[in-house]
């Protein structure tokens, strides 16, 4: 997600916002205007298939350390070859303004459709209908609200009540920070000629602010609505996991599943039937939809140096991300073997070695549920933003005390083993088989771990005019330089079996990885610290060719240096994970607008879920 944005954000500092001459209306003393960008776009694949990004048991291959992808975490990869179109898409978006006095309103509708996903003809598997309802096209009213302005006994103060987007701190493409708690739909930034504005949700809320001194302003709001993050959905090109985002599937469980090599005849050590479990999803439990709120100081010290705005910060929102846990059923071991031998008869079952284990696996395993929980979280942040020798300088640091991060799937599916007597019955482990508290019938995993959480960031906008050295080396009339680098720090989260950002991992204990994880040798799982840095850089040509239009190259890099990101709220992080995007943007007095791309991800091993999944956008807009 976090590469989605910096793209759309790359966009944003080469065109700027939107210029282009709206068409205006005067009703007596309330004035209205109303800018239309129409555009059309697509995306290709331009990578082969990498099999070890492929489940085995779907024609992939295993990796060199013998780890292999999790047949719940490949439907997108396979759903498109090299050269297929990912997205064929049109779009249609207003911003439609009005004021009169001092109020006003703003509305943003928007339509689109995308050819790809509303004939859902895909290679492996087509998405299901909330998967597709997401993609293939809709109308929609982004912004909507209201606002005034007063002068209350010499305080200016300013409201806004409806849905909008709210952008706390200095973040400028590293998510996770202050801004958290802003939703984004990363479907929307996924489609070709996306801009900032499409990627960030409006959010129902009531936002006010006022000037306390000439250098002191307070700032406050209040969610009456919750709006999640929207992630891609099961099978599209971009999705990673099959039980994430809408159209979500049925989680397979079994490592027979993506290894059939795997399979042990029945009664035999350890108990691996050919047929997969599938395990099916229960209802989201959204902890508060009301309870979000948060509050700003802002101070601008104009004595130092150039001056430096300063702000603090406090917000408490319901975490737009989700959070994976499972729900055993009713049967225990005991019961299941109990119930299977009811079925065929008095033969042997519980014990290792036992005919009917098969069977009662698969069974008591049937029972099992997945399901996602959105927790509340509570944030203190601080930052800085000021200029350098003509450098935007600007950073944020926050802490988060008991931020849940979540834990390992595997690890919750081994504790579930414990619960249920299996462990010891049916693998004949001497001891529990997971890290986490066993999960006992009609039980809960511990599917979150509360932990003290620092996230910090430094970031740095600079010109550049004809004169200096980098445009006259790229003989560009202006260029601009665009930094943000980032870390993650969780001083327990070694401690714990956290998930990671990437794919699915594993789990330790051998027993347990013999029956449910393909991943035999010590999964990786988040670490304390972690960092990286994203990069873009920007050349301008006016009048390119003797023509009206300018010309804008453009190349962004991003590069995690240390470290595996504990998630998800701040999964931004993957040791080694590097990515490149080189593309070419063409303004046409600001009103055509023109841009191709290539995008290329790269490093981080295995743990790397997108490394074959280059892709080429181009699209053309036209606003008036």
């Amino acid at each position: 997600m976090a590469g989605a944005i910096a793209s759309a954000a790359a966009a944003l500092f080469v065109f700027g916002a939107s210029d282009a001459a709206a068409a205006s209306y005067q009703f007596g003393d309330m004035n209205l205007s109303i800018d239309t960008t129409v555009s059309a776009g697509v995306t290709v694949r331009a990578s082969e298939r990498d099999c070890r990004r492929v489940s085995l048991v779907n024609g992939g291959c295993m990796n060199s350390d013998g780890r292999v992808t999790g047949v719940n975490s490949d439907n997108g990869n396979l759903n498109f070859d090299r050269w297929d179109f990912t997205n064929a898409t049109l779009k249609a978006t207003m911003d439609i303004q009005g004021s009169w006095e001092n109020y006003g309103f703003f509305l943003r509708p928007t339509a689109f459709y995308d050819h790809i996903y509303a004939k859902n003809d895909l290679r492996f598997r087509d998405l299901n209908k909330d998967g597709k309802d997401q993609l293939d096209y809709d109308f929609d009213v982004l912004d909507a609200f209201v606002h005034g302005s007063w002068d209350i006994d010499g305080h200016f103060t300013t409201a806004r009540l409806g849905w909008q987007v709210l952008n706390w701190g200095e973040s400028l493409f590293i998510q996770g920070g202050v801004n958290a708690f802003q939703a984004v739909d990363v479907s929307r930034i996924r489609t070709p000629g996306a801009e900032l504005k499409d990627a960030l949700t409006p959010m129902p809320m009531l936002f006010a602010s006022t000037t306390i001194t000439s250098n002191l302003s307070f700032e406050a709001f209040w969610q009456f609505g919750y709006e999640r993050t929207e992630l891609d959905p099961a099978g599209s090109f971009f999705s990673n996991d099959d039980i994430v985002g809408r159209g979500s599937l049925p989680a397979l469980l079994n490592a027979v599943v993506d290894n059939p090599d795997l399979a042990a005849p029945p009664g035999s050590f350890p108990p691996n039937p050919l047929v997969p479990v599938a395990v099916q999803r229960s209802a989201d439990r959204v902890e508060s939809k009301r309870d979000q709120f948060g509050a700003a100081l802002r101070y601008y010290a104009e004595d130092l140096g150039s001056g430096v705005d300063f702000g603090l910060y406090f917000v408490r929102y319901t975490s737009r991300l989700p959070y994976l846990g499972f729900t055993t059923g009713p049967d225990d071991l005991a019961s299941a073997c109990a119930t299977v031998q009811g079925f065929v008869g008095a033969l042997p079952c519980g014990s290792p070695g036992d005919a009917l284990n098969d069977a009662a696996f698969a069974y008591a395993a049937g029972q099992l549920r997945y399901f996602y929980s959105f927790p509340t979280i509570e944030t203190l942040g601080v930052s800085f933003a000021t200029t350098l020798g003509g450098t935007a300088v600007s950073g944020e640091m926050t802490f988060s005390p008991n931020m849940p991060f979540g834990v390992s799937d595997m690890e919750q599916n081994a504790s579930q083993l414990d619960g249920t007597g299996a462990s010891g019955g049916l693998l004949g482990s001497p001891g529990p088989v997971s890290m986490l508290p066993a999960a006992g019938p009609n039980q809960d995993t511990v599917h979150m771990i509360e932990l003290d959480a620092w996230q910090g960031q430094i970031g740095t906008i600079q010109s550049f005019t004809t004169t200096d050295d980098i445009p006259a080396f790229l003989r560009a009339d202006s260029a601009a330089f665009v930094f943000n680098a980032g870390f993650v720090y969780v001083p327990d989260a070694g401690d714990y079996p956290l998930n990671r950002v990437g794919p699915e991992g594993g789990v330790r204990n051998p027993f347990a990885a013999a029956l449910l994880s393909p991943t035999f040798n010590n999964p990786q799982y988040a670490t304390s610290f972690s960092s990286g840095y994203r990069a873009v850089l920007i050349a301008s040509y006016n009048n390119a060719f003797g023509s009206a239009v300018t010309l804008s190259p453009n190349i962004g890099w991003r590069h995690d240096v240390s470290g595996y990101s504990p998630g998800p709220v701040t999964a931004n992080y993957l040791k080694g994970m590097k990515q490149v995007s080189i593309g070419l943007d063409a303004d046409y007095q600001s009103t055509w607008r023109g841009s191709i791309s290539y995008t290329n991800s790269f490093g981080g091993g295995f743990n790397n879920p997108i490394a074959d999944r280059d892709f080429i956008s181009a699209s053309l807009a036209y606003s008036f």
